[in-house]
């Protein structure tokens, strides 16, 4: 495989982004409404089986604190539909803004990858930072990548992590680059994330493009996901 050209991504993630910034944002924003009107319930929830009062700011603290490990499971699916939205548009395939929940016939396995990640990354980063950026690196294409391979989630987040290892210098440029933009992004009041986050999973769609070439629609013809009873493949269509 080809060094991975950092510059290239970026600009192709850009050039996705200006010419349709739909469906992902709207994708993105539907996201965002559910996540928000989830910690909302589940803070509230939590809260009046504690007996907390959330009008006290550590109360509201110690109510948020189980509440976030939920909206990490919750989010896994949503994410990797975005990031395979992204890969549909930097393969020249057609996208829907429905498609953002076409991966929720999956979401335990999404869900357990991104805990396994979330906790492993977390580990490494307070032992010595270097293994979590590290561990952040070679995980960061696990969910998406098993949305065609399924099986065994750990199997995934292994075998796509062999792949992203051989291209680990430009993996880590390209996600530092974009963490840069969206930080910037923040600042106008953060009107610039309606760019920058449909830009960031247009990121994520050409990484994984170039990453894992073979899945491309000429090596590759995803088929729709099907409940476990039915389905008899190991592909991803959305």
């Amino acid at each position: 495989m080809q060094k991975l050209d950092v510059f290239a991504v970026l600009r192709e993630a850009w050039e996705l982004t200006r010419q349709n910034l739909n469906p992902l944002l709207g994708a993105s924003l539907l996201t965002f409404v559910i996540l928000v009107a989830s910690a909302m319930l589940l803070v509230q929830l939590y809260a009046s089986m504690q007996g907390l009062d959330l009008t006290d700011a550590e109360q509201l603290k110690q109510s948020m604190e189980p509440v976030q490990l939920i909206l990490v499971l919750i989010l896994a699916p949503f994410e990797a539909a975005l990031a395979y939205m992204g890969w549909r548009r930097a393969t020249g395939q057609p996208v829907e803004m429905s498609m953002v929940f076409r991966s929720w016939a999956m979401a335990v396995p999404l869900s357990l990858i991104a805990l396994v990640t979330a906790v492993v990354v977390n580990l490494g980063l307070f032992l010595l930072v270097l293994p979590g950026v590290y561990l952040m690196a070679v995980l960061s294409q696990a969910n998406l990548y098993y949305l065609f391979h399924r099986g065994s989630p750990i199997k995934a987040m292994i075998d796509s992590a062999k792949v992203v290892h051989g291209q680990l210098f430009a993996v880590i440029t390209v996600y530092s680059a974009m963490i840069v933009i969206l930080m910037v992004a923040t600042i106008p009041m953060g009107l610039g994330l309606v760019l920058a986050i449909p830009m960031f999973f247009h990121m994520k769609g050409v990484l994984f493009r170039e990453l894992f070439p073979e899945l491309s629609p000429q090596a590759a013809t995803p088929e729709e996901p099907k409940s476990e009873e039915t389905r008899s493949d190991s592909h991803f269509e959305a």
